[in-house]
């Protein structure tokens, strides 16, 4: 097996291709015993990942949303409840605890007025006189 040194610039074109072609072939034979089944890749699929990535670039390149007044009210509309409904709560809990203290007569639940606290002191001196 002795190989000989040919110069590059005496071999013709048409030799150059067929010593390519047959290399490029036996590359392609070697590998495939080389590799198992699974491991082949197909250029069915290297052209569906191709494709599965541009689609995905023209979809980044979409806006993603839409801006519209009735979209942003609804979205909205929890926080313009909800203090309401936490103010109702919050009054009607005073109101029924001072109605319970009003019942049971406890300290500072009777709120009178100045004129009628006036008026109860007068006749209850007047009483004693």
């Amino acid at each position: 097996m002795s190989q000989e040194y040919i110069n590059p610039g005496t071999l013709n074109s048409s030799n150059s291709l067929l010593v390519d072609e047959l290399t490029e072939s036996n590359d392609l034979v070697v590998l495939e015993e080389q590799l198992s089944p699974d491991e082949v890749i197909l250029n069915a699929d290297i052209i569906n990942t191709e494709r599965l990535i541009e689609e995905s670039r023209s979809l980044e390149e979409q806006p993603s949303y839409a801006i519209d007044i009735f979209g942003i009210l609804k979205k909205a509309a929890i926080n313009l409840v909800l203090p309401f409904i936490n103010g109702m709560m919050l009054g009607f809990g005073e109101i029924l605890a001072h109605e319970i203290g009003f019942r049971y007569n406890w300290i500072g639940a009777r709120v009178e007025p100045p004129r009628r606290m006036v008026q109860k002191k007068s006749e209850s001196s007047s009483k004693y006189l």
